[in-house]
């Protein structure tokens, strides 16, 4: 299970040194090992701070984070913490190294954590078996990140989350850089994974529909803030707070 508590991050306000910015403010939350939570709301809402808190991307101000007991916030390295938590970027182009073949891209997690050691055998059954899972074609092995498609780049950022079988991975905005086409098979993709591994998902997007279709739960921020959480279909279809309100009402009108 992860438990965030009270987590909050400040920065300093660079035309008025005095002044602190609160980009997330007292939020406190659970996500059950499976399940999936959903987070919504405006651009600048603390969002992504959030969940690169949660990486170990940036240091909370203050606050607590835990799994399954264990404390995360204090680990000295981040590397510590991606062994059980990982992030997939909206844009996986640039997740990927453009200096580095894919199939050295999918290995280097295990170099980094001294998977299998020098067992070149192991590492090679291990990269086929992530490759099955996340639809990666032996094609793409030799190829550079320029040459192969957005799908294509997150199929292998998902890979090499898998390199490392993590407890609990975190999705920034998975598929808003994807063609619609493509944006639905990501999902399913992930929706498949969760199942046969048990991966506990955060979910940030703008999309409500895509969040009413996967998430467990939602929460809905503001300024740095919590302001409603609960079952997405009910939020969705009667949402409590107004800003939730203008929210669901401009996702709509969008949508028209």
């Amino acid at each position: 299970m992860l438990e965030v508590k009270n987590l909050t991050r400040e920065f300093e306000n660079r035309l008025f040194c005095r002044e602190k910015i609160q980009a997330v403010k007292q939020v406190s939350f659970r996500a059950e090992r499976g399940m999936t939570l959903g987070i919504a709301g405006n651009s600048g809402c603390g969002k992504s701070t959030l969940v690169r808190m949660i990486a170990g991307l940036l240091k909370p101000t203050e606050g607590e984070i835990y799994l399954d007991g264990m404390r995360l916030d204090h680990m000295k390295s981040r590397r510590e913490i991606s062994r059980k938590i990982q992030l997939i970027f909206q844009h996986p182009e640039n997740a990927l190294d453009p200096s580095m073949r894919i199939r050295d891209s999918l290995l280097e997690p295990l170099k980094i954590h001294g998977i299998c050691g020098r067992n070149l055998q192991g590492r090679q059954e291990r990269m086929e078996k992530v490759m099955e899972l996340a639809h990666i074609g032996q094609e793409l092995l030799s190829r550079y990140p320029h040459q192969i498609s957005g799908g294509e780049a997150q199929r292998v950022c998902i890979g090499r989350m898998l390199m490392l079988e993590p407890e609990v991975v975190l999705l920034d905005e998975p598929t808003s850089m994807l063609d619609v086409s493509v944006q639905a098979y990501i999902m399913n993709l992930l929706k498949e994974l969760q199942a046969q591994m048990g991966f506990t998902y955060i979910v940030i997007s703008h999309d409500l529909e895509v969040l009413c279709s996967v998430c467990d739960e939602l929460l809905i921020m503001n300024r740095g803030e919590i302001l409603e959480r609960g079952n997405p279909e009910q939020i969705f279809q009667n949402p409590v707070h107004p800003f939730t309100r203008e929210l669901v009402e401009a996702f709509t009108y969008f949508m028209m």
